[in-house]
């Protein structure tokens, strides 16, 4: 194996943790909090609040396909 693939192996694990770890603290917020770091004046959506609803919309769709595993 050559230097370079090793050196590519490597960046690829490291950016993997880095996603990884990026939305483990995404997740982690709860939708306020991500709708207040995600908001910036020009938003589309408009407002955090709008935000907020999409968020929430977003996590309830998201988790809906293992409500009914149980």
């Amino acid at each position: 194996m050559s230097a370079a693939t090793v050196s590519r192996q490597i960046a690829v694990r490291a950016a993997a943790r880095a996603l990884v770890d990026a939305v483990t603290e995404r997740a982690a917020r709860t939708p306020r909090q991500a709708a207040e770091a995600a908001y910036y004046p020009g938003h589309p959506l408009g407002s955090v609040e709008a935000i907020e609803a999409v968020i929430i919309r977003r996590r309830a769709e998201e988790s809906a396909p293992f409500a009914n595993a149980a």
